[in-house]
């Protein structure tokens, strides 16, 4: 049976609660969805994970480039779905949204302690997060291996825990260790609070260290919020100092010295490209092989562009252009720049 257009506008006009109930949560794209319920239920039943995208569709340009270098490249849309259902959670400012799908997002927002964006999150079907990752340059065939890397941490999270089950003492301690050390410090800190606990009570004499490293990350969370007012209140020299400071008392090494290193360049602007370009030297010296060095050497290429466009503005001022931005610290997984956080 077939419905002519004339009789949609009566169905439509007399049962508005339906209409709202396909356009609410309508598809964002073909190949994925943006409802969350429904998007567990289709990855348990086809034991896939779930993919979730937190964007500012319209405002955030990182989103933007990696919606066009990556999600809407062919090479993304025929291997991403063969692992994931895919979910757009989007915080858009210029269109519209439906309240229900509006409430739903900004609920998911708090749940997986989105602060930046974009912000991917990798989910079993129950919603359990085991990865977090944002922005990456290299195009969607690198994307794709990005990802692949990343769904290691499923599996091995999973057998760990399943051992967990069948030991106690110090035996159970370090299984769950296990399962939490395949994913990244910043995931463990927002979603496995409990395992941590844990861990920490059957590890009296913290054998395995995740006392003192969630110790540090307590010290290192009130770091930042008095970060966060000396940037409010433009005082970048006592930003610059406040970090030094940690590292020297803290005694910071390895990879949490080249997250502070970068943490510095959130006070940078143009006119400090030769000390952003320094210090992303020293954070590539730390470790060269880490995925912070990697991400240091991206943004070296970047600032290499903003000289040139100064360059060009001080030669022919009428060029104008607009202002580069030195920072791209993501904030606990979210890759960002400057002015991509929404309020």
């Amino acid at each position: 049976m077939t419905i002519s257009q004339s009789t949609w506008r009566t169905l439509a006009v007399a049962v508005p609660a339906l209409v709202l109930s396909f356009s609410a949560f309508a598809r964002a794209e073909e190949g994925w969805l943006t409802n969350y319920e429904d998007a567990k239920k289709a990855a348990a039943k086809d034991n896939k994970d779930l993919l979730l995208d937190f964007t500012g569709s319209d405002w955030c340009q990182p989103c933007m480039m990696l919606k066009k270098e990556v999600m809407d490249k062919d090479a993304f849309k025929q291997e991403a779905p063969k692992h994931f259902v895919m979910v757009e959670v989007d915080f858009p400012q210029q269109k519209e949204q439906a309240k229900e799908l509006k409430d739903q997002n900004e609920k998911l927002q708090e749940l997986f302690a989105i602060r930046g964006f974009p912000t991917v999150v990798l989910a079993d079907a129950t919603g359990r997060a085991y990865a977090r990752t944002g922005y990456q340059p290299g195009g969607a065939e690198a994307y794709n291996k990005h990802l692949d890397e990343l769904r290691k941490a499923h599996a091995t999270r999973d057998a760990a825990f399943k051992k967990a089950e069948g030991a106690s003492g110090l035996d159970k301690a370090k299984a769950i260790h296990e399962g939490l050390s395949a994913m990244e410090a910043d995931v463990v800190e927002d979603y496995y609070k409990e395992e941590v606990e844990q861990v920490i009570a059957l590890d009296t004499a913290d054998t395995l260290g995740l006392k003192a490293k969630k110790e540090y990350l307590e010290r290192r969370g009130k770091l930042d919020e008095q970060l966060e007012e000396l940037a409010q209140n433009q005082k970048t020299k006592e930003f610059a100092a406040a970090i030094d400071d940690f590292i020297a008392k803290e005694k910071v090494g390895g990879e949490n010295l080249q997250d502070l290193l970068l943490t510095k360049l959130q006070v940078l602007g143009p006119a400090d490209l030769d000390k952003a370009d320094a210090l992303l030297d020293d954070v590539i010296k730390v470790d060269e092989k880490s995925e912070l060095a990697e991400r240091a050497r991206s943004i070296k290429e970047r600032v290499v562009v903003m000289r040139q466009q100064v360059d060009k503005s001080k030669k022919d001022p009428a060029a104008g252009g607009e202002d580069p931005v030195v920072e791209e610290k993501d904030d606990k997984g979210g890759a960002k720049e400057k002015g991509d956080k929404k309020e």
